[in-house]
């Protein structure tokens, strides 16, 4: 008998086996009633144990804590005074810098005034040389030259002075070693050149002869004229003492026209003259040789011409025309005196105008300081007396002239 397919149920599934049991644990009861009088102490002790090393350990950690604290609070104290103290340096470098600042503007107004000083020393030499050699001319005593005269040392030399004129004698010993006429010797010194040669008329005892001659030294020609005999001689004695053979010495007057006058003698030395002196000067007569300058120059030039004749001075200027004419560069000195002037019956209009007329120009020697100035006939008509240097315009004498 068939069974239909459709109908025969699936078989089923077979059952899973189960694990097999474990096997039966033993019962540690027993164990643990004999361990326990066992571990209960060592748990006690391990566990307090532990607990002391902990202990240990936080009390050492808070005793650490505690110096930390006490070094942050030192530290902090520490900090609070380097504040305080860089607070106080902050202030004091400010103070050095404010007083850097002020001692660099020291510094520099020091170097500033070192660099003057140093100016200063320097000038020194050229600033104290001339008072120290003044000072060791002037200590020189008076010298009794002979029976007649005393040598008196100047800045170029001896002088000699009359020893009978007492009060001519100390006036040269109390003068500068320039002389009577400090301004004109310094003049003198700016125009005369070495190998020059140059006229000194009314040379008198030779002041200005012995500065002309020292400069043109003895390469050069000074010719001297003084008719009065006293300061004549005392010139001669200058000549021969300071060894000046190029210096001439001329007992001659110098005019307009060679011939014989009469000469006026004073007797106050310097004040002799051709024409008549004031009658409160007492005065003596003597004859004299006069001669022009052309006759007697040297040939070839003149380049300085001194002139000191009491009110004659357009006379000398008259003779000299030819000199005048031959050097180109030709410088005149004359001393100006408004009273002179008077009595030989002149003006100062009259007698700036002969120079102007020659080609010159005047100025006026400052004798305190050297200095030249020009000036002209109506500023010096104010004047007692001066010297008065007349150069070419724009020539060399000029120039030199106006050097300091």
């Amino acid at each position: 008998m068939s069974t239909p397919t459709s109908n025969i149920a699936a078989a089923p599934e077979p059952a899973a086996v189960p694990p097999p049991p474990p096997p039966p644990r033993r019962r540690l009861g027993w164990a643990r009633g004999l361990l326990a009088p066992v571990l209960g102490p060592l748990a006690s002790y391990a566990r307090r144990y532990l607990q002391a090393s902990v202990e240990h350990e936080l009390r050492q950690t808070q005793g650490r804590l505690q110096t930390v604290s006490s070094d942050l609070a030192a530290l902090s104290s520490d900090l609070a005074m380097v504040s305080a103290d860089l607070h106080a340096m902050g202030r004091r470098l400010e103070l050095s810098l404010e007083q850097n600042a002020q001692l660099a503007a020291a510094l520099t107004r020091l170097e500033t005034r070192a660099g003057r000083s140093g100016e200063a020393i320097e000038a020194l030499p050229a600033l104290l040389g001339p008072r120290l050699d003044e000072l060791e001319i002037k200590l020189r005593p008076l010298i009794h030259y002979d029976e007649e005269s005393v040598a008196v040392r100047m800045r170029e030399g001896y002088v000699l002075a009359p020893r009978a004129l007492p009060t001519f004698v100390t006036m040269l010993a109390n003068a500068t070693s320039k002389g009577l006429e400090p301004g004109t010797s310094d003049v003198l010194r700016r125009l005369v050149r070495p190998g020059m040669a140059v006229a000194d008329v009314g040379a008198n005892i030779g002041l200005l002869t012995l500065v002309m001659a020292h400069a043109v030294g003895p390469g050069g020609k000074v010719i001297a004229f003084e008719p009065e005999a006293t300061p004549r001689s005392n010139l001669e004695k200058m000549k021969h003492l300071n060894g000046l053979s190029w210096v001439e010495v001329r007992d001659q007057a110098v005019g307009r026209e060679a011939g014989r006058l009469t000469f006026h003698v004073s007797e106050v030395i310097g004040h002799s003259s051709l024409y008549a002196l004031p009658d409160a000067e007492a005065a003596r007569t003597v004859e004299v040789e006069v001669v022009r300058l052309d006759d007697v120059a040297p040939a070839k030039r003149l380049d300085i011409v001194k002139i000191d004749v009491e009110g004659a001075e357009l006379d000398v200027l008259a003779g000299m025309k030819g000199v005048i004419a031959k050097s180109p560069d030709l410088a005149i000195i004359a001393e100006f005196g408004p009273e002179h002037l008077a009595r030989v019956g002149q003006t100062p209009a009259q007698w700036f105008k002969a120079f102007a007329d020659a080609g010159f120009k005047p100025y006026l020697i400052d004798e305190a300081t050297s200095a030249c100035a020009p000036t002209d006939a109506k500023a010096a008509a104010k004047l007692v007396s001066a010297n008065i240097a007349f150069v070419r315009p724009g020539g060399d004498a000029e120039r030199r002239l106006l050097q300091r």
